[in-house]
């Protein structure tokens, strides 16, 4: 009853806030303080029921609702409750930062767009808790929707409105995919129920149907390539504070429906099941860093580094689930412990890129870091928060994004035991070395994504006239790379929250032995000889090392400063003389060109003096394979299609008449075999 209480009351503070928000329409400045005040208070009640979860259980309740085929059904286990706290972290830091982000919107409409916010928490809180396949269906929707309109919420710039469109269009497909899953299930179980579903077993055909489904429904609302079109598109367009929670979070509520399906209806499948979750992971990790890698528009960059992320966490997945079925339980749960801590790794260090990215792009005024530069003295803050983000998604120790990674590198590690054959060992040893191409290149991707941002000199007057963000987004900012830092430390603790997450679902015997394992450790082994390093001892030796250099330098540092300009032979140095993104991503272009493709434009503009000099522009563009060899033909056929379709449609009646005749008859001839 407890339960019940927190999480209706939770509720109940999104709906005052959806109703009470139009009310303050009026003063704007008081409306950006109540709805982002009631979204961290629900974020933060998020929190709260998914720790209670933790404490007491799984809980489960449902209400009545006199619709057909509808019913407020709550089941909220360790599964749900794991996302439901990611959800509400998310979600707070997000509102927080909103509360200064916000007024950057205040007369355009300011008003819809905390209404959507609001609307887009509660509906991926409800997302993770509701047990019911109709009502699933519907908040999966409300999500979408309203996602859909956040992203078109500065309609007037032609690029938002068409990415708006794309994104609705994709997520459609997925929603009627998935749809198509649940009908299977419920067709073939009889009920609607989640509880009802677990265990499912079906017949083979069926069984394939569902995940085949399942997998370009969810995948699709994931990003996984190719059905990523509208992630990097989508996301830029989107204020920088729901950017965060759509990269963050809400592609996660995809990784929460997958596991929901492959872990609890559906269970142990064949082995190429999991062998097409491989594949289809590291094509998307490999592409995403390497498109990624060539992005000038900060927010676009972060988007495809998403893709590469969900590629990470899908390697986990397809491994755990090679593993069930060849019936390891034990390395299943590694593989599907490691997939799952990287869901909470990428959600804290992709929401605070977004943040450090949104903090830059509102004192520059401009997505493209080749305007940027130098703004390490203006933003000194920001520009250590991203770095802190950076440098976890490079998955350097001892933060958080090294934890889940090395856990994955094991999982891929240990696999060649589950594939036979020399085929199945090449594949696995060919993951291995791929994975570690992606770690090195998103590596450098941030280095440059840092380095062109924030050092060196600015290379335009908005960026020279930079400031640094208001205190409310540098807390939020500040709380996320605390977190990056800590969850590294605490890692071997929450071994404890994933054997909670996967006793229902595989054998406690495998969880024991993988919580017994000491897989935080750093090992290695010689002969007889063997050793490890703990992360939570190498995070303390670290800080240790950081203060003693401190105090060094405090005592016996050099007193005396001579600030002057950089010694370039006597030269001045100027912007113009600084490693630009297109320079810097040039040896990975040339690397990667058979896949990339790129093609360059270089145009000379001449005066008519020839004492004047002449300007010379360089652009590179790459080709997206999947964009311009499948989408870009699909969508010429459709509007081919589509005019040919006008044609026959004159408006004539007589000419309609005639069509139904035509039909009438053939139906008439084939029907009666003549």
């Amino acid at each position: 009853m407890q339960f019940v209480n927190i999480y209706l009351s939770m509720i109940l503070l999104f709906a005052v806030g959806l109703s009470a928000t139009p009310l303050l329409r009026h003063n704007l400045k008081l409306a950006n303080i109540f709805a982002h005040g009631i979204a961290t208070l629900g974020s933060l009640a998020a929190v709260l029921c998914a720790s209670f979860i933790f404490v007491e259980g799984p809980q489960a309740f449902s209400i009545p609702v006199s619709l057909p085929f509808l019913e407020f059904s709550v089941r909220v286990d360790y599964l749900a409750a794991y996302f439901l706290a990611i959800i509400g972290i998310a979600g707070a830091a997000a509102s927080i930062y909103a509360f200064d982000y916000g007024r950057e919107y205040f007369g355009r409409r300011f008003m819809v767009m905390a209404e959507l916010y609001l609307t887009f928490l509660l509906a991926m809180i409800l997302v993770v808790t509701i047990s019911h396949i109709f009502a699933f269906i519907v908040v999966w929707e409300v999500m979408s929707v309203a996602s859909f309109l956040l992203v078109g919420q500065e309609y007037s710039r032609p690029a938002n409105t068409k990415a708006a469109y794309l994104y609705l269009v994709m997520t459609h497909v997925g929603t009627a995919f998935i749809t198509i899953a649940f009908l299977l299930l419920w067709k073939t179980s009889g009920s609607m129920d989640f509880a009802a579903l677990t265990g499912w077993r079906g017949d083979e055909w069926t069984r394939n149907a569902i995940f085949i489904c399942s997998l370009i429904g969810f995948g699709t609302k994931a990003g996984v390539i190719p059905v990523h079109i509208w992630l990097p598109k989508a996301h830029p367009a989107a204020p920088t504070h729901v950017s965060a929670l759509m990269s963050g979070v809400m592609l996660k509520t995809a990784i929460y429906g997958m596991c929901r399906f492959y872990l609890e209806f559906l269970g142990t499948g064949p082995v190429w099941w999991g062998e097409l979750i491989l594949l289809l992971a590291i094509v998307s990790a490999v592409l995403g860093v390497l498109y990624a890698m060539m992005e000038h528009d900060i927010k676009s960059l972060l988007a495809y580094s998403s893709v590469e992320n969900i590629g990470i966490i899908l390697l986990g997945i397809g491994a755990g689930m090679v593993f069930m079925s060849r019936g390891l339980s034990s390395f299943a749960v590694l593989a599907w412990s490691a997939a799952l801590f990287h869901v909470l790794n990428h959600a804290i260090f992709k929401s605070l890129l977004f943040f450090g990215a949104g903090a830059v792009v509102n004192a520059t005024h401009t997505r493209d870091i080749e305007h940027h530069g130098g703004l390490i003295k203006a933003m000194p803050y920001t520009a250590i928060f991203f770095l802190a983000g950076a440098a976890a998604i490079s998955a350097l120790p001892p933060l958080n994004g090294f934890v889940s990674e090395w856990l994955i590198f094991q999982s891929l590690l240990i696999l060649p035991e589950a594939l036979s054959g020399v085929a199945g060992k090449l594949s696995a040893a060919l993951l291995i070395s791929l994975l570690g191409l992606t770690s090195a290149l998103a590596a450098a991707c941030f280095v440059k994504a840092f380095g062109v941002v924030f050092l060196a000199k600015p290379r335009s007057v908005s960026a020279a006239e930079a400031h640094e963000a208001p205190c409310l987004m540098l807390g939020s900012m500040g709380f996320l790379a605390i977190m990056c830092l800590g969850i590294g430390f605490i890692a071997p603790w929450l071994r404890v929250m994933l054997q909670s997450i996967l006793i229902p679902f595989l054998s406690a015997e495998a969880v024991d032995n993988m919580v017994g394992a000491k897989w935080y450790l750093l090992g290695a082994q010689s002969g007889s000889a063997a050793g490890g390093l703990s992360l939570p001892l190498l995070g303390a030796v670290f800080v240790v090392g950081l203060v003693f250099a401190m105090a060094l330098y405090r005592v016996c540092g050099c007193k005396n400063r001579l600030s002057g300009e950089t010694w370039t032979c006597g030269i001045v140095p100027a912007a113009r003389m600084e490693y630009t993104a297109t320079g810097f991503s040039g040896p990975i272009r040339r690397a990667f060109g058979k896949i990339l493709r790129p093609r360059t434009e270089t145009v000379i503009n001449r005066n008519i003096s020839p004492y004047s000099g002449r300007r010379v522009i360089f652009e590179v563009h790459i080709t997206h394979v999947f964009d311009e060899l499948v989408y870009q033909p699909l969508n010429r056929y459709i509007v081919k299609l589509s005019r040919f379709m006008k044609e026959i449609q004159t408006g004539s009646v007589q000419l309609y008449v005639g069509y139904i005749m035509v039909v009438t008859i053939a139906v008439l001839i084939w029907s009666t075999r003549w």
